[in-house]
């Protein structure tokens, strides 16, 4: 089978938009025959139909919209080029895409887009020339994919974590620049009227971990599930994992309703923590994750340089003086 043209693919995609060959012709700029060209091409390269009639223009089928959503994809991609381009030409490359895991995204880089949005605005009401705008957009992204997205420069800039327990999961390479913000100690979430939840509002002393080897477990995301194993084998037990979710709300639902414990990190309890529920310091150094900024070697940018001084600034708000991990010996 020959290669899908890319364009095809575009085309698709507006015809579903526009919801008719003549509506997407005018969008793109081209004649409706040349449209219709498209098509049938495409479908005859597929071997199955991928637009049907409508009581009001056209429908696709469900490969069709299967097909569209990637049409959707390069499109996406060709704008972004298009701004980076018009960037470059003004003299100036002002537009950042960054990447971070859900609660870092709602904590420290949330509060940093807000920061130079309205930097923006106060510099614009100043008549400040819009070349030395700083443009942020963002998207929610684990690290080892985030790690990818940055090296193929598909994103400028990653807020990424590590464990000090797994000092290889990540693949970064010289190609990257890591540069540390701060450690985001992690938290035993638990609910208050639990023997846990009780002895710790009592002592409000940090927690050894083996005072859950008999609970059920609620883990995160593959990554921080891997954390867990390790912590618990140093502790001396293996955790009786029930449940697995990296949606913070969820695992504060099954805490509190007593379905398992559950590690997390401080920046969640941050966003907010059930009244009944009560996250307890753990009395282990490795129960901690490092956040930090990766980005391109050779990028050095005065927008990503402007990025960082800001995220910087905010994570102070919200960690612990970063530290450099000693590489844990562990089996």
């Amino acid at each position: 089978m020959a290669e899908l043209n890319p364009q095809s693919l575009v085309t698709l995609w507006q015809i579903e938009r526009c919801g008719s060959f003549s509506a997407a012709a005018k969008a793109l700029g081209w004649s409706q025959p040349a449209i219709s060209q498209q098509v049938k091409k495409l479908e005859s390269q597929c071997g199955m139909q991928l637009v049907t009639r409508a009581v009001r223009g056209v429908e696709l089928t469900p490969v069709g919209a299967m097909l569209a959503r990637h049409g959707e994809a390069i499109a996406d991609s060709l704008a972004q080029a298009q701004l980076q381009l018009n960037d470059y030409q003004r003299g100036s490359f002002a537009h950042l895409r960054i990447v971070a895991p859900p609660s870092i995204c709602s904590t420290i880089v949330a509060k940093t887009v807000v920061k130079i949005s309205m930097a923006n605005e106060a510099d614009e009401s100043s008549g400040m020339d819009r070349r030395d705008r700083l443009e942020v957009s963002l998207a929610q992204m684990e690290p080892p994919q985030a790690v990818e997205q940055v090296g193929s420069g598909e994103a400028d800039a990653a807020i990424i974590f590590r464990y000090g327990t797994l000092p290889h999961f990540l693949q970064i390479d010289e190609s990257l620049t890591f540069e540390p913000l701060g450690v985001d100690p992690l938290r035993l979430l638990v609910r208050k009227a639990s023997d846990i939840g009780r002895a710790y509002e009592k002592s409000r002393e940090a927690v050894d971990l083996t005072a859950a080897r008999g609970e059920h477990w609620i883990a995160g995301c593959a990554t921080c599930r891997a954390n867990l194993l390790k912590l618990a084998s140093r502790a001396g037990f293996k955790p009786d994992i029930r449940h697995a979710t990296d949606d913070y709300w969820a695992t504060q639902n099954l805490v509190e309703m007593g379905m398992g414990v559950s590690l997390v990190p401080t920046l969640d309890t941050k966003l907010h923590l059930q009244s009944d529920l009560v996250a307890c310091p753990i009395a282990d150094v490795n129960a901690s994750r490092q956040i930090g900024i990766l980005t391109r070697a050779n990028d050095t940018r005065d927008s990503l340089r402007r990025l960082r001084e800001e995220l910087t600034r905010t994570a102070r708000g919200y960690l612990k003086d970063h530290v450099t991990y000693e590489q844990p010996a562990l089996e």
